[in-house]
């Protein structure tokens, strides 16, 4: 199609059969990444059909960091927790559900927990857990309010890309409220690690937590691989 033509297709148009792309994109990269052996992290082609199905310009994870997460994803032994949902969470369940392995997700924004709710479930992926939880002011630092009754006493890996960066105290909440089901050997994958917050917040986490760290750079950023030792 020439751009002429292109140009002269209303808006209104275009947008439903973008759309319309983009689920189907996300649709095939689910069912190839469903076809995979248990264990097998996705290749870079397929992690990327991912994210453009997901299409969350501006804020999805890039692809190195999304590789991160599915190497870590098919070698953890026990629940994730998912600190803010997205493309990660659909990746996270389709690797995480052929190794009965639960994870769960927290989000608090409604509309966007909605929208990877529906997701899973059109696609028919289970064993992912997505709460709505609302940022709730505790002291220093404002964070998701878990449904603690209900989750695993205890979780091997952590993502962490939540909540926004503009929360009171940052990403810092998981500590004071999660740290007791973070045991020896757990995980945390920090994104975002070259901004100076989060800097200062990986710090204090090694400091309060005993935690060691890696630091992974990648062409646009950085993120930090973080494992309790004490």
């Amino acid at each position: 199609m020439s751009l002429n033509i292109k140009k002269l297709i209303p808006k209104s148009i275009k947008r439903p059969i973008k759309e319309m792309l983009l689920r189907r994109s996300l649709r095939v990269a689910i069912e190839r990444m469903r076809k995979l052996p248990a264990g097998q992290v996705p290749d870079r082609e397929q992690l990327l059909q991912l994210m453009t199905g997901w299409s969350n310009e501006g804020y999805a994870a890039n692809l190195e960091y999304l590789e991160a997460v599915a190497q870590n994803a098919v070698r953890v032994e026990g629940p994730i927790l998912e600190c803010g949902s997205g493309a990660t969470t659909i990746l996270l369940g389709v690797l995480c559900e052929k190794r009965n392995i639960e994870v769960w997700s927290l989000e608090h924004s409604e509309p966007w927990r909605q929208r990877v709710s529906d997701v899973l479930k059109k696609s028919d992926i289970s064993g992912v857990h997505v709460c709505s939880s609302a940022l709730v002011e505790q002291g220093d630092f404002a964070w998701y309010s878990p449904p603690l009754d209900r989750m695993p006493k205890q979780f091997s890996l952590v993502i962490c890309d939540g909540p926004p960066g503009s929360t009171k105290g940052g990403r810092y909440g998981l500590l004071p409220v999660m740290g007791n089901r973070l045991p020896l050997g757990s995980i945390i994958l920090a994104d975002d690690a070259g901004r100076p917050d989060e800097a200062r917040l990986i710090k204090r986490w090694e400091s309060e937590a005993g935690f060691q760290t890696e630091l992974i750079k990648t062409a646009t950023r950085k993120y930090a691989v973080m494992r309790r030792v004490s």
